[in-house]
């Protein structure tokens, strides 16, 4: 039967209050699930909490058993001094106890290692369960093991190390070399005070945070370790040493050619993504601070940590090649920023790639790219570097156009072949349409 205008309207109204009871409902189920999953995610933590008790005896053991380490060493050391300075010294009694020291050395960072691995083990703990847990042990110094991002060591002291002068490197600070397990190390010398000793740990800190959440991939130099001299206001950072690897030493001894250097700068550029992405502006970027590695990968040296930024990029007026590495904004007094790295980058690269070129630079001490002979993409990425470094980032210069791979070359196959194979999918396909089709159709007559 035909309803009227008022069973119209009472079957409307019906039907938008069912409605809207039924959309309130959907509300409530989802409150109700959310609650649910919230509910469950709390018991696991508690069950967490429940299941483990914390335990800093192992780390207490680990921090005993270094002490013995290192006053044997120390005493082997002595004797080995000792041994030396005799005037009947025997060469075969000095090798022994060399063998000896090498051990113990050996066995000194294999406990500092597992000392870190339990460090890292307590952190995660403090930061999910038990945030009372330093306050509970201050001795095992949790807390500033947590504050110094990992990098910070009480375990290690510099007279531990057989360490060698480097003379020719430490003009800025004092530099020496050193072996840790088969690998060379280069130690930074930071003179420190009270109030400096603090932000030095901090600054390093967020380098390596910054260099951990990728780590070889970040493109930076890595932070192995930093410790304080017990003896002397001077903090010491470990980093790995690679001999005649730095830019200039490379460009001095055998130039990179255009491919290798665009390899190279690539991985600088990952470098200051990487630091760009952590809020950290490098300021001293040069071609002493960037490391070559087996001439296809460049990563992005540390600077000086006892430093602000603006005091790194006010000592950063190098000039390399006719080219100063300061950007015009600094020369006028503005602040450091993101745009200054990528000039001095910018710089860089044109110093690779430019070879024996001369170029001409204008009045403001900017480079002129346009009548080079470079190849068009590299001119490109140079030109936004250089002129239009405000609105360049690190991320799109590492998406530029010469640095992406060269496209994949097909293989082509007989023709003849080719199309014998594509007719016969072609039919096959028109075949399985032609039943998906029936199959459809029946399924909608159903």
């Amino acid at each position: 039967m035909e309803q009227g205008d008022i069973d119209k309207e009472i079957i409307l109204n019906t039907y938008n209050e069912v409605l809207q009871r039924i959309r309130s409902e959907e509300r409530l189920v989802t409150v109700v699930q959310a609650k649910y999953t919230a509910s469950m995610e709390f018991k696991k933590q508690i069950m967490e909490w429940l299941n483990k008790s914390p335990d800093v005896d192992h780390l207490l053991s680990i921090k005993k058993t270094l002490k013995g380490l290192k006053a044997q060493l120390r005493w082997k050391l002595v004797e080995k001094n000792n041994l030396e300075e005799a005037d009947d010294c025997d060469g075969s009694e000095i090798e022994k106890i060399k063998e000896e020291i090498i051990q113990l050395r050996h066995h000194v960072f294999e406990k500092i290692y597992h000392e870190q691995e339990e460090y890292e083990k307590l952190t995660s703990l403090v930061q999910k369960l038990f945030p009372e847990l330093p306050l509970l042990h201050p001795e095992a110094g949790i807390l500033k093991y947590m504050n110094s991002g990992g990098i910070l060591t009480v375990s290690l002291e510099r007279d531990l190390l057989d360490a060698e002068p480097m003379k020719e490197l430490s003009s800025k600070r004092p530099l020496v070399c050193s072996e840790v397990d088969g690998q060379k190390v280069l130690l930074k010398g930071y003179s420190v005070d009270t109030d400096t000793e603090a932000t030095v740990i901090q600054r390093a800190a967020r380098y390596h945070k910054a260099w951990r959440e990728s780590r070889e991939e970040s493109g930076l130099l890595p932070l192995m370790f930093l410790f304080l001299c017990k003896s002397d206001p001077l903090a010491y950072l470990m980093v790995p040493y690679y001999p005649r690897a730095s830019l200039g030493a490379v460009q001095a001894s055998m130039p990179l050619s255009t491919e290798e250097a665009l390899k190279v700068m690539k991985g600088v550029a990952h470098g200051l993504h990487t630091l760009h992405k952590a809020n950290i502006i490098h300021g001293s970027l040069h071609h002493n601070n960037i490391f070559v590695l087996n001439r296809e990968r460049g990563i992005v040296g540390d600077f000086d940590f006892t430093k602000s930024v603006n005091q790194r990029t006010a000592m950063n007026s190098m000039i390399i090649g006719g080219l100063n590495l300061m950007s015009p904004e600094l020369k006028v007094g503005q602040p450091a920023s993101p745009s200054s790295d990528l000039y001095a980058y910018g710089c860089l690269m044109l110093w690779l790639c430019v070879q024996n070129q001369e170029f001409e630079i204008n009045e403001d001490g900017i480079p002129e790219v346009d009548g080079l002979l470079l190849d068009d993409n590299v001119k490109t990425l140079l030109s936004s570097l250089i002129y239009c470094r405000n609105s360049m980032t690190a991320e799109q210069v590492l998406n530029a156009e010469c640095f992406l791979l060269p496209k994949i070359t097909l293989i082509a196959y007989p023709e003849k072949d080719f199309e014998c194979e594509e007719k016969e999918e072609l039919e096959n396909s028109l075949d399985t349409y032609d039943e998906k089709t029936r199959n459809s159709e029946d399924s909608f007559d159903q």
